[in-house]
Formats: structure tokens, sequence, C-alpha cells
């Protein structure tokens, strides 16, 4: 089966250019929103050069990790490097990005994949990606719909409603070296 791409998610960075490391900050976990494109975490996360490729999982996978999150079931936490102002991925790329992939609804195709692709991305990536987004929705729904949810409960499943509420109390752990 072919994997999904998600590589574009997490921008690259080397550490030599950023500078020496500073004090790791004390913050726990994230919340799913701090994942949103416009948010200060978000915007903060590197993923060093020396990482591979996030396109080793496929839909399933993909899937299965964020089910795992919306049943606040066990996920190992993501290792982080704080380096002034930014946060480098040193384990669990994958995992944060199937995240920020549901969060943002790129799966390897959306705006920011677009852009990191030049506008080009091959036909088996844009179908892969199409194959991810369906099985979420057909399994659970999209992020979008769990926060429309939120405004709107009448237009939406009680099972969403009820993730959807218990989305601000579901945390992604976090260590940092």
């Amino acid at each position: 089966m072919a994997h999904v791409n998600l590589d574009a998610l997490i921008v690259r960075e080397d550490f030599e250019v950023v500078g020496e490391g500073g004090e790791a900050p004390t913050k726990p976990s994230i919340e799913i929103r701090e994942l949103e494109h416009d948010q200060f975490f978000f915007g903060g996360l590197r993923k060093p050069d020396f990482q591979r490729e996030t396109s080793e999982w496929d839909p399933k996978r993909v899937a299965g990790l964020v089910r795992t999150f919306l049943k606040d079931d066990l996920i190992p936490g993501v290792i982080l490097w704080k380096n002034k102002d930014l946060y480098f991925v040193i384990d669990g790329s994958h995992r944060l990005s199937a995240l920020i992939a549901w969060v943002q609804n790129d799966y390897g195709d959306g705006e920011r994949s677009q852009k990191f692709w030049g506008h080009s991305i091959p036909e088996e990536q844009l179908k892969i990606a199409q194959k991810t987004r369906e099985l979420i929705e057909k399994e659970f729904g999209s992020y979008k719909s769990h926060r429309e949810a939120i405004a709107n409960p009448g237009g939406y499943g009680p099972d969403v409603v009820a993730r959807a509420r218990r989305l601000g109390t579901i945390s992604l752990q976090l260590q940092w070296v």
C-alpha cells in the first residue's frame, strides 16, 4: 500500500543555523488546537535536517493515530528540543504530523503541501491523500467538523458532539531534552 506523505507539515531546519539551545519549557503537553496553522506552538515547530522523511505511514496508520488520540488512549510522548524560540522534533514526527494533518486537513495535498511541492504534487500522492481523508471522514470526521459541532451541536451526531466537547481536555504528552 502507498504511504501518506506528510513531510511538508513540519518545516525542516538545521540546528546550527539557529544557535545554541535554550532552557527546556516546563509545558508537559499541548492541546490539539495548538497545531492549527496560526498558533504560536505550531509556528515554532521544526524537524531537524537529519530526520527521515515523514512518509512511512499508510492511511490506516494515520487514521489509527488520530483515532487513538480522540479516544484519549496512550500515545508515546513526542520528544522535543527547544532552541531559542523553535521546538525541534527529536522523536515523534510521524505521530505529530498525523495530528497536524487532521487538524489542517492536509494529508499531502493541502495548502502547506501544495506550497512545499511547488504546486506540483504527483497523482499518486493526491490519490493517497484523498483516500486518507475519506477514511478519516468515514470513521470519525474531520477536525473542522468537530470544531463546528461545538458551535452547532444540533447539526452533528451525538458521537461527534461528545468527542468535540472532549477535545479541549485531550492533550499530547511532550518530553523535553
